[in-house]
């Protein structure tokens, strides 16, 4: 089992890294994800609160573990879907 939140610490932490640059930065740090994303602010934000969810699994009950990242995975895909600030429509 030890193993299992091992590589949840690990992935919290890479995405409360990208999270965060993206937030900071306005731009990406996975290059797969630079076409998707139109907005890297919300996208930093969302996951940033996945991180958040992933780090704190452990130790608090599943109603605050669940909604968080639900909350992350929401604001994840409304950052690649629409259309980015200041875009005119095609």
């Amino acid at each position: 089992m030890s193993v299992f939140w091992t590589v949840t610490a690990v992935m919290a932490v890479a995405l409360g890294a990208a999270g965060a640059s993206a937030l900071a930065t306005g731009r990406l740090l996975f290059p797969w994800l630079r076409r998707s994303v139109r907005r890297p602010g919300v996208w930093g934000a969302g996951a940033l609160l996945m991180a958040a969810s992933l780090a704190v699994g452990r130790w608090v009950s599943p109603g605050i573990h669940i909604p968080l990242m639900l909350g992350g995975l929401v604001l994840v895909l409304l950052a690649q879907t629409g259309r980015a600030r200041g875009a005119s429509p095609e």
